[in-house]
């Protein structure tokens, strides 16, 4: 059983004031962070003040009856075995890092094997109007519904068909801005044969209507068709794929990591500061009003899918059944003869986790176990005196 929780703040006012107090500790004006120290930093807030049980919980308790932790290196990866997982991909950055991993990779695989058959693939996106003050889940429903609208109707149906969509990987993603939350779907349709710009255009249109039709049905302003757009990629799936993405040109990887690397997407002026900028905000400057943005985000956005594919494209493209991402979140790196040596007590790093990235980097990949040795005795983490670990081992 975990421990206890801490008691979330009464009100966001004594949070903002314990965040002005600890955001000079955790990050230093002028100094680089490296990625993963900067989502372990974040856990320091997360713990604290976020409005999700298995978020505040997340790689701060061990699950082991004694609350031991492994640390482990497998030849590919570095990382710790045996301690609370979230599973979120929305609200937990080192979890986001992980489940993101593996879903850039399926989203490559199943182009690039589109490709290789001689299909095709078109990317776009679509949102609905949005205004300061609306509640974040409401929007995500009103974007379900018009994609479901656009699924079912007639013409959409009848050109997908005669274009020889195979199926569609959809991914959600949110912003906040001057109109406050500003969520959008991007599709990435695969085609079993080359489609040209004016295929992808007659798709789009019949897409656009149909979106349009059903915001207006559920009580929305009819949105923008500026803000609407399906932009055909090439043939070796490289090419323009939208103001959204800076008008650069991507290859199947690309098209992969826009789908779904969230946490290194900075968001456009206009459409104002992704879900991620809210927590930097938060942990670097104390910024209270960006506190209660993130904890209103989280909530909204629990149990949402970030992406999804249509029935039946992952056994056409060779990929297995979907793992979830809690299974993913889950699964621990390696076995127990990975194991380099074994930390006692997490206390250390509750108290600062950012000790938790830096011991990952000084073991660097696994070639460098002694000197894992000296940071934990450095830094007062405790390990087992016979850890199995040796100096160049994988």
């Amino acid at each position: 059983m975990l421990p206890k929780q801490d008691q979330l703040p009464e009100n966001l006012a004594s949070a903002a004031r314990a965040l002005e107090n600890d955001a000079n500790n955790l990050a230093r004006p002028g100094q680089s962070v490296d990625p993963r120290e900067r989502r372990w930093a974040a856990r320091d807030v997360l713990w604290r003040f976020s409005t999700l049980d298995r978020v505040r919980s997340c790689g701060r308790w061990s699950i082991r009856p004694d609350g031991s932790v492994d640390v482990r290196a497998n030849g590919v990866a570095v990382g710790y075995a045996g301690l609370a997982t979230c599973g979120s991909v929305w609200a937990e950055p080192v979890c986001n890092a992980k489940i993101q991993a593996v879903r850039r990779l399926e989203v490559e695989v199943a182009v690039s094997t589109v490709q290789a058959r001689g299909g095709s693939a078109a990317f776009g996106a679509y949102t609905v109007r949005h205004h300061g003050g609306a509640s974040l889940d409401p929007l995500w429903r009103s974007l379900s519904g018009c994609w479901e609208a656009v699924a079912r109707d007639k013409t959409v149906r009848r050109l997908r068909a005669d274009l020889g969509l195979l199926g569609t990987i959809r991914a959600a993603e949110v912003t906040h801005g001057v109109n406050g939350w500003h969520p959008h779907l991007h599709p990435l349709h695969l085609f079993a044969r080359p489609v040209s710009v004016g295929d992808v255009w007659r798709l789009h249109a019949a897409q656009e209507r149909a979106w349009i039709a059903s915001a207006v049905r559920q009580g929305l302003d009819a949105p923008s068709g500026l803000a609407q757009h399906l932009h055909a990629v090439t043939g070796d799936a490289s090419g323009v794929l939208g103001d959204y993405f800076a008008k650069a040109t991507f290859g199947a990887a690309r098209v992969g990591w826009e789908l779904t690397s969230t946490q290194t997407k900075t968001a456009t002026r206009s459409s104002g500061s992704t879900p991620w900028d809210l927590l930097h905000a938060v942990h670097q400057d104390g910024d209270g009003d960006a506190l209660a943005l993130w904890q209103h985000y989280e909530r909204g956005s629990k149990g949402k899918r970030a992406l999804t594919w249509s029935r039946g494209l992952r056994a056409l493209v060779g990929l297995d059944s979907e793992a979830s991402d809690d299974e993913i979140a889950t699964a621990e790196l390696g076995s127990d003869a990975d194991t380099g040596f074994t930390i006692t007590d997490w206390a250390a790093v509750r108290h600062d986790p950012r000790l938790g990235a830096r011991l990952l980097g000084v073991i660097d990949g696994g070639r460098n176990w002694s000197g894992g040795r000296a940071f934990c005795a450095e830094h007062g983490i405790p390990v087992l005196s016979d850890g199995a670990g040796m100096e160049g081992s994988a």
